[in-house]
C-alpha cells in the first residue's frame, strides 16, 4: 500500500500548480519538495493515473528500453520514471548499475525472499551403514558429527561454569 493517498497527491501537485515553489508546497505539507516533483512529473505526464501506485516487475527487456529511452534522450532517471510510469527513479539507478556491470542479463529478476532450505534428511543418512555412502553423503554425516560434538561441549562449558557460579561464596 502508498503510504500517502491519491486525494493527497492530487492536492499537493493542484497546490504546486497553482502557486508554485517546490519547497514551499513541501514545507506546507510536510513532505520532500523532490517528492513533490517526482508527483509533478508524474501528474504532467500520465495525468490523474500517473499518481497511482505502481508496483510490478519489469521484465529485462523493458529495463534495457528504460535504459536506451534515457541515452538517445540524454535525460535523466527522474523524467524517464515520470514518462514510463515508475514509482522510483532509484529503481532505474538501480538497473542502471547492473546494466553497466552485467549486460542485459543482470537485469533479470531475481527471486525474491529467502531461498528455501535443502530436503536433506539427516536420520536416514544415520541410518544407512557407512559402506552404502557417497563420499558426498560421508562428509556431510562427517559435519553433522562435528556440530553435534560442539554442541556438547559447549552445554558442558555451560553446565561447568553454572555449577562453579553456584558454588562460589558470595
Amino acid at each position: 500500500m502508498s503510504k500517502y493517498s491519491k486525494q493527497f497527491k492530487l492536492k499537493v501537485v493542484k497546490e504546486f500548480l497553482e502557486f508554485g515553489g517546490l519547497k514551499r508546497v513541501g514545507h506546507l505539507f510536510e513532505i520532500s519538495h523532490s517528492q513533490v516533483r517526482d508527483w509533478v512529473l508524474a501528474y504532467q505526464v500520465h495525468g490523474h493515473s500517473g499518481l497511482n501506485p505502481n508496483y510490478q516487475r519489469h521484465s529485462p527487456e523493458f529495463k534495457l528500453q528504460v535504459l536506451q529511452y534515457m541515452s538517445r534522450h540524454q535525460i535523466s532517471a527522474r523524467p524517464a520514471a515520470a514518462h514510463f510510469g515508475i514509482g522510483s527513479m532509484s529503481s532505474i539507478l538501480q538497473w542502471q548499475k547492473l546494466y553497466n556491470e552485467g549486460g542485459i542479463t543482470a537485469l533479470a529478476n531475481r527471486p525474491r525472499g529467502r531461498s528455501p532450505m535443502s530436503q536433506f534428511n539427516i536420520k536416514a543418512l544415520l541410518k544407512k551403514p557407512i559402506s552404502e555412502l557417497t563420499p558426498a553423503e560421508l562428509r556431510r554425516r562427517l559435519e553433522y558429527a562435528e556440530a553435534e560434538a560442539a554442541y556438547l561441549k559447549k552445554l558442558e562449558a555451560l553446565a561447568q561454569s553454572k555449577a562453579v557460579k553456584e558454588n562460589k561464596p558470595k
